[in-house]
């Protein structure tokens, strides 16, 4: 589960900003509520703000230390990544912290980068389980007069062999050369599985493995294996219904390669289906592809290529409408319903726009269907969405209901609606589209009088 999440000089968060999941006091819907080691722990939390406040780039913060932590600096663009409204910050360290439980223990993980050089400046774990003593799992620090890290740690190793590879494995991520590697990802990726001194790297790196990011232009590409199992494709027909999008059935039909992707010119069909062959050279191998608004696989069998396109029973079995047939909101809901299975499993899924194509009850059933499915598991839902109708006390707690706003110098600030000590009973709809609690637009109108403005003179009001 995500504890807390800290973020610094990264678009529109100048300074440091903190998002938390930890349970307030509130007794209301109990729930929301996963207990880890005797701490309450929100399940879900839903984030309120006017259009280029900074919701996406809360969003946006977290998928970018996870691409950093799963694939590298190196693999992750850096480019103009700062808070770009002051000049300095380009020079400032960009700094995101994750306080999380994973695997039965809490950790603090961190990292400081360079977005000048694009490269790490600091690093650290600890292990936070004892409140009365942080446990430094390791700390990597630059030294100040080069390029090259000074690297601490509490860890003690009983076997001289793994005390031995720890230090080889600090002297290898102290050298400049070694600037664009986190420490984190190396250890899960070099160290014996059966050594539980690096349990917490594992733990770590397992927790961002399962951490999902979902932007309204994210596709899931995985329908037609889940069409490929019994259970998976009727648990998705069941949920198609539930949403009301009137499939009955889903399922895949045989095409030729070229009608599939006709609207391409004949030579990049070519160059496609050679690329393809390529790639899919063991049998039974297959790749998801989206084109021309349709969901197409194409797969090996026996060394030819056969092409499937997803399509859905309306309830005329005889003409099977297709992918690109179907309103923007059941587009939509083929991307977010298979985050349920996952959802089975302890993830974090954190989803920018929920609303984004669908109806207010449709989101406010998706909310309700993921309460249902995790009432055992520690699973966790952030969303960001423009829906008032969600901000509801008889729907959510106080506490999961949180605010992003830009202040005079761009930057965006967050806040809980717990900071307002609203009641249980108190019409939060109402009081924040009146501006009781900000993070709101304001709108401007040029306000133009010919009969008393000269030519080229303007003038505004603020309404």
């Amino acid at each position: 589960m995500l504890i807390r999440f800290s973020v610094e000089n990264f678009l529109s968060f100048k300074g440091l900003t903190e998002f938390s999941m930890v349970a307030g006091k509130v007794t209301r819907h109990s729930g929301h509520i996963a207990i880890c080691n005797n701490k309450r722990m929100l399940k879900g939390a839903f984030i309120f703000g006017a259009n280029a406040s900074g919701k996406t780039n809360l969003i946006r913060a977290i998928a970018f230390a996870k691409n950093i932590v799963l694939n590298g600096i190196e693999n992750t663009n850096c480019d103009k990544k700062y808070f770009r409204i002051d000049g300095i910050s380009k020079e400032r360290p960009g700094v995101f912290q994750f306080d999380i439980f994973s695997q039965g223990h809490f950790y603090s993980y961190g990292f400081a980068i360079s977005y000048a050089t694009a490269s790490l400046e600091e690093e650290w774990l600890y292990q936070i389980d004892n409140p009365d003593r942080e446990f430094c799992v390791f700390l990597r620090s630059k030294n100040e007069n080069n390029e090259a890290f000074t690297i601490s740690s509490d860890i003690h190793f009983t076997d001289d062999r793994q005390k031995t590879r720890f230090s080889v494995y600090t002297d290898d991520i102290s050298n400049s050369k070694m600037k664009q590697t986190l420490f984190l990802s190396d250890i899960a990726m070099r160290s014996p599985e059966d050594s539980p001194e690096y349990q917490p790297f594992r733990d770590v790196m397992k927790w961002f493995k399962h951490l999902i990011v979902i932007f309204p232009d994210s596709k899931y590409k995985g329908i037609t294996q889940l069409l490929d199992n019994d259970n998976e494709k009727t648990r998705l027909e069941n949920l198609l219904n539930y949403f009301d999008t009137g499939i009955i059935a889903v399922s895949k039909k045989e095409v030729e390669f070229d009608k599939a992707f006709s609207m391409l010119p004949d030579k990049v069909i070519d160059s496609l289906k050679t690329d393809i062959a390529k790639n899919l050279k063991e049998d039974g191998q297959s790749a998801f592809m989206r084109h021309d608004a349709s969901l197409v696989e194409v797969k090996n069998v026996n060394g030819n290529l056969l092409t499937y396109e997803v399509v859905s029973n309306h309830g005329n079995d005889t003409d099977l409408f297709e992918y690109s047939d179907e309103s923007d909101g059941t587009q939509r809901l083929f991307d977010l319903i298979p985050l349920f299975q996952k959802l089975l499993s302890n993830s974090v899924v954190l989803i920018d726009e929920l609303d984004r194509s669908l109806h207010t009850k449709a989101a406010q059933e998706f909310i309700n269907y993921f309460y249902s499915l995790t009432k055992q598991n520690a699973s966790q839902l952030i969303v960001t969405t423009h829906d008032s109708n969600i901000m509801d006390l008889d729907f959510v707690r106080q506490d999961e209901i949180w605010f992003i706003e830009r202040k005079k110098d761009h930057s965006s600030e967050i806040y809980s609606l717990n900071k307002f000590k609203a009641r249980f009973d108190k019409k939060i709809e109402k009081d924040y589209l009146l501006g009781r609690y900000g993070a709101i637009p304001i709108f401007r109108q040029a306000a133009l009088e010919p009969d008393t403005l000269e030519e080229g003179e303007q003038d505004a009001e603020t309404i």
